[in-house]
């Protein structure tokens, strides 16, 4: 008896599925499977037995009496569970479709046949996440969410509770992709806390009892830049509010951080602490005085907006923050890459990006020289001398792994610092003038390596390489008819090729005569070994290189990610290692 299995339908599945008996849903060729999902694929099964020559339903060719067979045709159906690990990658691709040609590397099949539907397992009620009673607020896609806070996400059969994540990870809580329980990368920024059912009582209005009794009102809340520091008191329907401590100082002026806003927003906050309750009026605060132990002697000079390049590790500068009686604060620039924010925005400006660049020292009194850049007592010396100037207007050539130098001293003496153009994907931003080294996006694709002793010669040039043509063709390659020095031998073959069916390399096993027989050819091909392109169709055994180092596409079914960007090969470790192998250099 002989039964052959021939896929006709496919038959999506999600998780929770408990009886193994019923049938999965079916599989969708548009929907997308990760590892654990179940489908069911029917296939005809065709059974061939022996039977009766010349007997009714029993195929029988003239003049046969013995030795007949009849073929029955049934239909199965059976679930599938996609693979884990790498090969669930298969899992959604044409090609390995459950019952399909590489069914096998992607699916693992039941033996059993699956009849009717498999009855969904509802999903557990997880614990109830608080003694109090009630969910919090619903999820609303785009809200602002704090640290800390809740929401709930309603479901078929139970709500769930999320709490957003800590700063900075927060800003993301309201975020398409973050949405919690569902987002593709929820996980990353909520934590589920549980269940709940109704909804939260309100809270109640403050209580006077439990605030210190301030006196008089100080004044109402105005916006303006720089216009409170910390311990300032305003006053808003009989509340006493107090600016909170350098930073958040910052924002306690600015449009959207007034205490207790009608908007019911609450990024006040951030910026302003409830400290007792009022009546009547007072005289408007003193601004704070500084303490003695912080002071720091004479003030450098005030600081002056610029470029990313402006100040450096080490400046000083200083700002005025009160001119009657005036007073002013030293800050000192971070080190690099945060010295790129220093001449982008000003010490206690109230953005965000201030303390990235500046670290307040304390007060200051008078004028004092400006202090002078920092040394290189930080950074490592590159050895063998400074490599050649960054030119913006020649950026054509340069690869993972040049090496570039860039002035950033010129008094007293020349100075300068050496960046390497980083390896993978990212090289390319290397020849763009919007990448300058030490610029705003120069993270993204130089790395610092350190200083270099301008006294020594520069080292040439860095050249992209040439790969240059041989004088002749290796014996073994039969095209192209020019061969590169770095090359890769690839054998096609052609299937068909007409051939004369007496010669010793025809096949001929139907006896046939003349040029009626076909043959397959295999040649030897030489490519030349290119720089990776994430537009090109690798194939195994495809090679690529990244300067001089060659890199070689692996067989099935890892060849498939070879054309996958993600998997561009890199002189770092990373996962282009499951598509490509290192195999040596070019000559």
């Amino acid at each position: 008896m002989m039964i052959r299995a021939t896929s006709i339908a496919l038959t999506f599945a999600l998780y929770g599925y408990a009886d193994a008996a019923g049938c999965h849903p079916a599989f969708s060729g548009s929907a997308t499977y990760a590892a654990g999902d179940w489908v069911s694929a029917s296939s005809t099964v065709e059974t061939t037995e022996a039977c009766t020559c010349g007997t009714t339903g029993c195929p029988t060719p003239t003049g046969q009496t013995t030795g007949c067979e009849k073929t029955t045709t049934t239909t199965e159906v059976h679930n599938y569970q996609c693979a884990s690990g790498a090969n669930s990658a298969f899992c959604s691709q044409a090609g390995f479709e459950p019952a399909g040609q590489f069914s096998d590397s992607a699916w693992t099949k039941e033996s059993a046949v699956c009849s009717g539907v498999v009855t969904p397992t509802p999903p557990p009620t997880p614990a109830v996440w608080s003694s109090e009673s009630g969910c919090p607020g619903a999820y609303v896609s785009g809200t602002d969410y704090e640290p800390t806070e809740k929401v709930s996400v309603a479901g078929a059969t139970h709500t769930d509770v999320y709490e957003c994540a800590a700063a900075p990870n927060n800003l993301f809580c309201g975020k398409s992709g973050y949405e919690p329980g569902t987002g593709q990368y929820w996980e990353t920024v909520w934590t589920a806390l549980g269940s709940c059912s109704g909804s939260m009582s309100p809270t109640a209005s403050p209580n006077f009892s439990t605030l210190t009794d301030a006196g008089g009102c100080p004044d109402a809340w105005e916006a303006g830049v720089n216009k409170y520091e910390e311990n300032d008191k305003v006053s808003k329907n009989g509340l006493v509010f107090q600016c909170a401590a350098f930073p958040f100082s910052g924002f306690c002026g600015q449009t959207g951080y007034e205490p207790m806003p009608d908007d019911g927003t609450e990024y006040w906050k951030d910026a302003w602490t409830v400290v007792g309750y009022c009546s009547g009026t007072i005289s408007p605060t003193a601004s704070p005085s500084f303490d003695p132990a912080n002071h720091v002697g004479g003030c450098p000079e005030e600081w002056v907006g610029g470029t990313n390049t402006a100040y450096e590790e080490g400046d000083m500068v200083s700002i005025t923050v009160s001119t009657s009686p005036l007073q002013k604060i030293a800050y000192t620039c971070k080190a690099w890459p945060f010295s790129g924010f220093c001449g982008l925005y000003a010490p206690n400006s109230g953005l965000p990006d201030d303390q990235q660049g500046w670290t307040m020292n304390g007060g200051c009194t008078g004028t004092i020289a400006p202090t002078t850049a920092p040394s290189f007592g930080t950074l490592n010396l590159v050895a063998g001398g400074c490599p050649p100037d960054y030119d913006e207007n020649n950026l054509s050539g340069i690869e993972a792994g040049d090496q570039v130098s860039l002035v950033v001293s010129a008094a007293p003496t020349e100075r300068r610092v050496v960046y390497e153009c980083k390896s993978g994907a990212v090289s390319a931003y290397c020849s763009n003038a919007a990448f300058i080294p030490g610029g705003q996006y120069s993270a993204m694709a130089w790395d610092l390596k350190g200083y270099c002793d301008g006294t020594i010669s520069p080292t040439a040039a860095p050249t992209a390489y040439i790969n240059a043509d041989q004088p002749t063709a290796p014996a073994q390659c039969t095209s192209p008819a020019t061969v590169k020095e770095c090359y890769f031998e690839k054998d096609v073959t052609t299937t068909g090729v007409t051939c004369t069916c007496s010669d010793a390399d025809c096949p001929n096993p139907d006896g046939l005569t003349g040029n009626a027989c076909k043959k397959d050819v295999t040649v030897t091909t030489c490519p030349s070994v290119d720089a990776y392109s994430s537009s090109a169709t690798y194939e195994a055994g495809d090679v690529v290189r990244i300067g001089t180092k060659k890199f070689q596409c692996k067989a099935w079914p890892y060849y498939l990610w070879c054309g996958n960007s993600a998997y561009e090969p890199s002189l770092e470790a990373g996962v282009w290692t499951d598509a490509w192998s290192e195999i040596g250099d070019c000559p």
